[in-house]
């Protein structure tokens, strides 16, 4: 690795890959339609599920936009009011008041789905988090510190490897990778 990239505050992240947080919600919802779901439903919502897997991390672009915008000297809180349990719940309060309409029942279910998912990753495997914000300032989570930060990168990437691996073969085994394509 060249000194370049080592110098870079990417190479220091201590916390799950953006595909990671994309890939868990989207592998957990097609296996609960596969397996688990009386009726099955759209692929389109676990793609739902897998983007709203992003969606915790909106803050890091609100951040960059506004320190562009206004010239901010530092960017809104990462893992502050995005990172909370209200996020999903307010998902699931508009899944429920649209329950008689199954399609946006499953949209707000799934989108409710990932963002918890993703605040359940990054309590995991990132390090502390404030569900309760700013009702509570209690923080839960584990921490990896005992990682270098090449260690970090390199269990992150296996980890994104081997979600991603035993997914495609999940999906070859039941012969439906078509439907991805």
């Amino acid at each position: 690795m060249g000194d370049s990239y080592k110098n870079t505050k990417s190479y220091y992240r201590r916390m799950p890959n953006p595909t990671t947080h994309l890939l868990v919600p989207l592998i957990l919802a097609d296996i609960y339609r596969d397996y688990i779901a009386k009726k099955k439903f759209k692929l389109f919502f676990i793609l739902a599920a897998g983007i709203a897997g992003l969606l915790p991390d909106i803050d890091i672009a609100i951040g960059a936009v506004m320190k562009y915008i206004f010239n901010l000297p530092g960017s809104v809180a990462h893992r502050q009011f995005t990172h909370t349990i209200f996020i999903p719940l307010i998902f699931l309060a508009v899944a429920l008041l649209w329950r008689k309409n199954r399609q946006a029942l499953l949209l707000f279910s799934m989108i409710a789905f990932g963002s918890f998912t993703h605040i359940i990753l990054d309590m995991l495997l990132q390090g502390q988090i404030m569900p309760f914000y700013p009702l509570s300032g209690i923080s839960i989570g584990i921490s990896f510190a005992a990682l270098s930060a090449k260690e970090t990168i390199v269990f992150f990437t296996l980890i994104d490897g081997i979600l991603l691996g035993a997914w495609l073969i999940h999906e070859y085994a039941k012969h439906r990778i078509r439907d991805f394509i």
